[in-house]
């Protein structure tokens, strides 16, 4: 009796372990079921979310829109986003120290980490030293732009080297208007900013024409205003930060009184940021 006895416990306990196995495994398999159906229906709330975000950020709604959010729309809508730089000594960071020490690589910088989905953005630099708006164009720098296909053009105006270099005003604005409008033929679903050089000490010298870096500004506004293109002066700009800093100009700009340094370049940043933002 005794041996019934423990064949009959062994047998209880092994069905208990059997049925005990069976019901862990329909909880599990429950639980496997939730979790995956949780997870569908996060991805899918994910997926009315980033419609929506993309409708609110879509150009064609949104004509005011400041450039950030303008990119970040096409961070959201292609695989890559470009930004091509073409311009002059401003453009490639001359004073600055090393290259990430630029307002160039900075914005770069400031755009990837205001927005996670600006993560595929980059920047392709044409800048080149001591060039004119005639020499960009001699150069071939506009080509260049044109074959990255970007998604926006920053366009630093050549005029410290114009003045420098005693090119007219008649030709600044011709260049200008030829650069742009081949800018725009070319690239009709770009946007371009044209900026401004930063400010110099020896703004009102005058070259072999009897002219100064502000005529050259003027000169150029004056095309810009008619044709109505996206435009920021960056020496206003940095003038108004400098004044609320309470800062000299001399205190930004390297020895040869022209070119930003480290500190120049970090202001120069941060009014091409506000700008992005506005």
């Amino acid at each position: 009796m005794k041996k019934y006895g423990l064949i009959i416990i062994a047998g209880f306990c092994l069905a208990v372990l059997f049925f005990g196995h069976l019901h862990w495994k329909n909880i599990s398999q429950a639980a496997g079921v939730e979790a995956r159906e949780a997870a569908a229906k996060e991805k899918e709330k994910e997926k009315v979310e980033r419609d929506a975000l993309i409708r609110s950020l879509k150009p064609e709604n949104n004509k005011q829109q400041p450039l950030i959010d303008y990119l970040h729309y096409k961070s959201l809508t292609q695989d890559r986003v470009i930004v091509s730089l073409v311009g002059s000594n401003g453009a490639t960071g001359t004073g600055a120290s090393n290259s990430s020490n630029s307002w160039a690589r900075r914005l770069e910088k400031s755009l990837r980490a205001d927005r996670d989905d600006l993560e595929t953005l980059s920047f392709i630099n044409h800048g080149h030293e001591g060039y004119s708006t005639e020499d960009l164009i001699k150069g071939k720098k506009i080509e260049a732009v044109i074959q990255d296909d970007p998604d926006l053009i920053i366009f630093e105006n050549s005029l410290i080297n114009n003045h420098y270099q005693s090119l007219s005003l008649e030709q600044t604005k011709k260049d200008l208007e030829s650069i742009m409008t081949k800018l725009q033929k070319e690239l009709p679903n770009a946007k371009i900013l044209i900026i401004s050089p930063s400010p110099v000490a020896n703004g009102k010298t005058k070259n072999s024409l009897g002219l100064n870096y502000l005529d050259y500004i003027h000169a150029s506004e004056q095309v810009i205003n008619t044709n109505k293109w996206t435009y920021m002066n960056s020496k206003e700009g940095i003038e108004k930060k400098l004044k609320e800093k309470n800062m000299r100009l001399a205190d930004i700009l390297t020895n040869d009184n022209i070119h930003p340094n480290d500190q120049g370049h970090y202001i120069w940043f941060e009014v091409i940021q506000e700008y992005f933002k506005l």
